[in-house]
């Protein structure tokens, strides 16, 4: 059936102009520039009133063919900035149109995003809410690694598991387990919620980040529920009449805290070399390498032990790819080898024998994809991956006396666990007239787990079918209704899956989304199959869990105030309302309170809203932004607590605001980020079986950088920090008895870097 509408739409997306037209199509091309001249990439152009058009290209170029005849050509990256050119296309004659210029600014003209869409378009032509960490916020924010990226950022929510070496993700009130990461439109391996892929990604390969928030789950499948992160990564630049390569360095040394030693030992360290080349015929290719050593922090531990744990990553990648014209293929490999050490102290019967529990981690992802644009109606896209995620628990005992080393043999001393995953998905983008496109695509996954904590070697395999329609009844109405079907061999899956975005623009300045979405995420091989037992835990998988869904319900209204070629100021309105059946938790087992397992619980609930700012004028940025975030108290439904007056929602509320301000004379550049995280506390039992409330206390969040260009190719960088010097918020655990709680670890307080960036493009 699949294969079946596939060739219909190649099929009647070929022939159908055949019928239609009698005339020899003519060439029309032209170019479109930005108020400061630069070239407006992924502008939309089209004739009026046909299906003839395209999108330009990085230089801002166009080209595609027509019919013979008097046009109007419309060129904008939304419709109320949109540039009328009439045009006569002459049979014989190629049509060269006049230089374009539109009103934005190539800064503005930023903001184009890929997530969800069925071709490249400016970020305000898109259904969908998207938040974009461009180019420009990467280089400003001066991070090593994604999570210092993203901890600013609203709706996101950050804390370090410090036995395991990882840090937990939370957006918009929901846990990492309803959030997929993707990297070019793949979904990253995971072996848990805690997504360990955002710290095993080189942040020097990464051109942009696209956080689209509420279910995408029409368009990217299972465990997109609470949104998907997708990592777009830098692509070789390609010219048709010259040779082009690129060279780059980096390096940055930060302090831990007060700890820091040159280069190695104490503190952070990172190198990186990467280039690239593309030959005129269309052929490219690059390669990097970064290393990232961290010796950890001591914080309030004592002896060998440390609060942060040291660790050092090695992360390579290449890319060999042919793009022309019509065609884009490209193949790229990344690997990346992680050692988490965790130095512990002498037991007082043993002093001298020291323990090493060291972490071992080795990912190799593959990816081949592919666009193809057919003609003026049909584009194809193909993705294929393969990626293998090995981890290991070392746990080695020295005798300092006698220098002798033995392999612990206690309980979980050492562990192997390895999940491996298989992806591919086509898509085919069928513009069917001016005012209706549709976007089929089948897509297959299979995800594998082995290991000591897993039983035996279970694996998964989910095949689905997926549309999407994207209808305009009016310039200023867009509906982009959608489906997918899935079959998995675990659980049943719902029928149909089903997702209705909208947009309305109500003024040519002002605009209205509003969406509905059903999510769905498939239980994880993990909470299927686990199996972990030694004298602290207890936990089993349960291969009857049910598959979590939700209905979700958001709107957002957009304001852009001001918007010319000198000052935009932008205010952005939204809120949500999710509602939850059959989560995925641990549970403790009513038979043997010492025994938990996975198991579903039948409602949860978030709601919220968010009140965004943006203002770009002249050299100065400035972002202004509040979230108030609630999340479900399930006790008030239990009668057991019914006169204690509960709360339906415990809500929590957040404030970011950023200001960048680039001074050209000197070549400087200043940056200040800071987010407010209020109390995130809810109700739960203590170890008296009390019903209190328990959670994390406020705390405050603020780093400055700023950056000089040397010459031509060096920008040297530098900063401070954790300007509050944030070390630890109170976890009010509820211990019983009075108790305070415990201290959850946030940052190694107030730090220093310094940089230095080298580029020949």
């Amino acid at each position: 059936m699949i294969k079946n509408i596939l060739l219909i739409i190649i099929i009647s997306s070929i022939t159908q102009p055949a019928f239609s037209q009698n005339t020899t199509k003519q060439k029309i091309s032209g170019k479109v520039t930005t108020t400061d001249n630069k070239p407006a990439e992924f502008i939309s152009i089209s004739l009026k009133g046909t299906t003839y058009g395209t999108t330009t290209d990085d230089k801002g170029e166009f080209s595609f063919e027509a019919p013979a005849g008097n046009y109007t050509l419309v060129a904008f990256s939304f419709p109320a900035h949109k540039v009328e050119t009439p045009i006569v296309v002459t049979q014989g004659t190629p049509c060269v149109v006049p230089p374009i210029t539109i009103i934005e600014s190539d800064q503005q003209l930023q903001e184009v995003v890929v997530t969800g869409q069925f071709a490249p378009q400016s970020l305000r032509k898109s259904v969908y809410k998207v938040n974009v960490i461009g180019p420009q916020k990467i280089e400003q924010k001066a991070s090593t690694n994604i999570q210092s990226l993203l901890n600013t950022e609203l709706g996101i929510r950050m804390s370090n598991d410090m036995a395991l070496g990882e840090t937990k993700f939370e957006l918009m009130g929901m846990s990492g387990a309803n959030v997929k990461v993707l990297i070019d439109g793949v979904p990253m391996l995971d072996r848990g919620e805690n997504k360990q892929s955002l710290s095993q990604i080189d942040i020097n390969t990464i051109e942009r980040i696209e956080i689209v928030e509420g279910p995408m789950s029409v368009a990217y499948g299972s465990d997109a529920l609470a949104g998907v992160i997708n990592i777009i990564t830098k692509k070789p630049e390609t010219a048709s009449d010259k040779n082009i390569y690129s060279v780059n360095a980096r390096i940055q040394e930060e302090s831990a805290g007060k700890e820091y030693d040159f280069f190695t030992g104490e503190g952070v360290h990172s190198e990186s070399l990467s280039g690239s080349w593309a030959h005129k015929s269309g052929f490219n290719t690059s390669a990097g390498f970064t290393r990232n050593a961290s010796g950890g922090w001591t914080g309030d531990k004592t002896g060998r032990e440390k609060q942060w744990q040291p660790k050092d990553q090695y992360m390579t990648n290449a890319v060999l790819g042919y793009k022309k014209k019509d065609l884009n293929v490209w193949y790229r490999i990344d690997y990346l080898n992680e050692t988490i050490y965790t130095p512990l102290n002498p037991a007082a019967n043993t002093p001298n024998e020291i323990t090493d529990r060291d972490f071992l981690t080795d990912r190799i992802t593959n990816q081949l994809q592919a666009d193809w644009k057919l003609n003026n109606k049909l584009a194809l896209n193909a993705a294929a991956s393969y990626q293998d995620l090995t981890r290991k628990t070392k746990t080695v005992i020295t005798d300092t006396q006698t220098g002798e080393k033995w392999l612990s043999i206690q309980d979980a001393a050492q562990d192997e666990s390895t999940n491996q995953s298989g992806f591919f998905r086509t898509t085919a983008a069928w513009t069917v007239s001016s005012k209706l496109s549709l976007q089929p695509g089948i897509e297959y996954q299979w995800d594998e787990a082995s290991g000591d904590r897993i039983h035996g070697t279970p694996d998964i395999t989910d095949y689905s079918f997926f549309l999407s329609a994207e209808y305009n009844p009016f310039e200023w109405m867009s509906l982009r209704p959608g489906m997918r079907s899935v079959y998995n061999s675990v659980y049943d899956a719902p029928p149909v899956i089903p997702a209705l975005n909208t947009k309305f623009s109500l003024a040519p300045d002002m605009d209205l989304r509003l969406s509905y979405a059903y999510g769905f995420r498939s239980p994880a091989l993990r909470e299927l199959y686990f199996s972990f037992h030694n004298p602290n835990h207890n936990i089993d998988g349960n291969p009857n869990l049910e598959a979590e869904y939700s209905n979700n319900f958001s709107g957002s209204y957009v304001w852009r105030i001001l918007h010319n070629s000198d000052i935009r100021l932008t205010s952005t309105l939204s809120g949500f309302y999710n509602d939850f059946r059959n989560r995925i938790t641990i549970i403790p087992d009513v038979n043997d309170p010492n025994h938990n397992t996975y198991g579903n619980i039948d409602k949860y609930k978030t709601t919220g809203g968010t009140f965004e700012n943006a203002l770009v004028w002249g050299n100065l940025q400035a972002n202004l932004s509040f979230s108030y975030i609630g999340r479900y108290n399930a006790y008030v439904e239990d009668e057991t607590y019914k006169d204690q007056d509960l709360e339906e929602f415990r809500f929590s509320p957040e404030v970011t605001s950023s200001v960048s301000y680039q001074w050209e004379k000197p070549g400087l550049n200043f940056n200040l980020f800071y987010k407010y995280t209020g109390a995130r506390k809810e109700y739960a039992l203590n170890s008296d079986k009390k019903l209190t409330l328990m959670g994390y206390e406020p705390f405050n969040w603020a780093d400055f950088t700023m950056s000089k260009k040397i010459g031509k190719y060096i920008r040297l960088e530098g900063g401070i920090k954790n300007l509050f010097d944030v070390t630890t918020i109170t976890n009010t655990a509820g211990g019983g008895h009075g108790s305070s709680g415990t201290a959850a670890f946030v940052g190694c307080g107030r730090s220093y870097f310094l940089g230095a960036n080298f580029l020949i493009n």
